[in-house]
């Protein structure tokens, strides 16, 4: 060991008086440093174009635009750097081949398109019924479709790509042909529903389409009885006056009817026959002395025509025109008629203040002359109101009147046989099934000329068929 030291010693002595070469250790400290410098740029270079590469290939991998050439997993002769990093790639977490996840990628990308499509077509579904269910809730005559909002619009532009367009275009056409045709019915029936509740104004406004009929029978009992001057509590003339009538209506064409009325009369006059109407013996007071006189038959005819000229509109009422007639067809001896022809010509007025229901007509009737009579000329005038109670009853009273002027004989008038007629009149309407209506009335005099008392029934029957006119 001394020996060894001895001889460390020894050499380093040496060595230190020894001349040192220095340029041939720097130059060789210079090669070594460019060489570790060339190594160390080759290694980088080498590692960047490595991961350059990778880059590059899981690009190409994700974009499903290139696949590695492998077989069974391992890099084939030629691969370069960039085919055995897909290569690696090919499989994934769990060791999935490519392909195979591929397979589950395009699956569950289906299945989430098809959610949405799903998704979007009920989601319309409910926007559908939502819109239905506000046109539905809307009061009122129905009003045009309104318009699609924006976000419908740019969803209508911008439809799932695999949603068939065409299927969906013919489920909306067919829902909005379903929806016009219930809007159709709807309308439909309010108006029916409309026309039951006003039949109580059928002899006002015009109510009946082109083709439809409508048959009413009637029955009515008057009773009239004058006093004496003389003993005002002893009656002179007594008057019973009953009739069944036959009445049709009939749309000729639209906001024009016809109707034509056939009535069967019955009368009964009882007049007191004593002098002055005295009291001739005490029994008298309750059985007194009277001729009755009876007849039946056939009275006058009548029919008119009626247009409604003006359709009720906010402010404006209904308003109906009418031109009438009666024809001489009763028998005036025997009480069963007037004797003469009537013309007449009529407006009726009809509003609507829900609700109640304000009507009233005022019209002019000319008497023609027979021979060297002149029956005087006559206003009827009519004003009343009425309402429903519900859906199938309506209530309506009127006050009806008549103006008539004098009578003349060989262009002279004669005193005293003017008359003013007056009575007021209250009706029920009640609908017992479809079109077929039963409608009792009763009324009472308010002046001497008119009867009274009067009641009576009136049976409207409407028919199912229509029957219009061949031309």
């Amino acid at each position: 060991m001394k020996k060894n030291n001895r001889t460390l010693a020894r050499r380093a002595r040496v060595s230190r008086h020894l001349p040192v070469r220095r340029d041939a250790g720097g130059k060789r400290h210079k090669i070594l440093t460019v060489f570790h410098v060339l190594i160390a740029f080759v290694l980088v270079s080498v590692i960047s174009t490595h991961l350059g590469k990778e880059s590059d290939a899981g690009a190409a991998f994700g974009s499903g635009n290139r696949r590695p050439d492998i077989d069974g997993g391992r890099p084939v002769i030629g691969v370069g750097v960039k085919e055995v990093s897909s290569a690696t790639d090919s499989r994934v977490d769990g060791y999935v081949p490519k392909t195979e996840y591929e397979k589950l990628k395009r699956e569950v990308e289906n299945e989430k398109l098809k959610r949405e499509v799903e998704n979007e077509t009920l989601r319309r579904e409910v926007e559908t019924l939502k819109g239905h269910m506000q046109r539905l809730l809307a009061a009122g005559p129905a009003t045009p479709e309104s318009k699609p909002s924006a976000a419908e619009t740019k969803e209508e532009k911008q439809p799932v790509a695999s949603a068939p367009p065409s299927s969906q275009e013919r489920v909306g056409r067919s829902e909005r042909e379903e929806f016009e045709a219930e809007k159709g019915d709807r309308r439909k029936e309010a108006e029916e529903a409309k026309r039951e509740l006003g039949q109580f104004l059928r002899a006002q406004k015009v109510l009946f389409k082109p083709g439809e009929v409508q048959f009413e029978f009637g029955a009515s009992y008057a009773h009239d009885a004058e006093t004496s001057q003389v003993s005002p509590s002893a009656p002179v003339f007594i008057s019973r006056f009953a009739s069944a009538t036959f009445l049709m209506r009939y749309g000729l064409a639209e906001d024009l009817e016809f109707d034509l009325g056939v009535p069967l009369v019955y009368t009964e006059q009882e007049r007191d026959t004593r002098p002055f109407g005295a009291l001739t013996k005490p029994f008298d007071a309750l059985f007194g002395s009277f001729t009755p006189k009876a007849s039946v038959g056939f009275g006058d005819i009548n029919w008119a025509f009626r247009y409604a000229a003006i359709h009720e509109d906010r402010g404006l009422p209904e308003v109906t025109l009418n031109v009438n007639a009666k024809a001489d067809t009763g028998d005036e001896h025997r009480g069963l008629g007037t004797g003469h022809w009537d013309v007449g010509t009529g407006v009726s007025l009809v509003k609507t203040i829900d609700p109640v229901v304000f009507f009233g007509s005022l019209g002019y009737t000319w008497t023609l002359e027979q021979g060297d009579v002149d029956p005087g000329d006559q206003i009827p005038y009519l004003i009343g109101m009425g309402f429903s109670l519900n859906d199938r009853v309506s209530v309506s009273m009127a006050m009806v009147g008549a103006a008539i002027r004098r009578t003349e004989i060989n262009g002279n008038e004669i005193g005293g046989s003017g008359l003013d007629i007056n009575s007021l009149q209250f009706t029920t309407t009640v609908q017992l099934a479809k079109r077929v209506y039963v409608e009792p009335f009763v009324g009472f005099g308010l002046t001497d000329e008119a009867a009274d008392f009067l009641v009576g029934i009136n049976v409207p029957v409407g028919l199912e068929r229509r029957f219009p006119l061949p031309f």
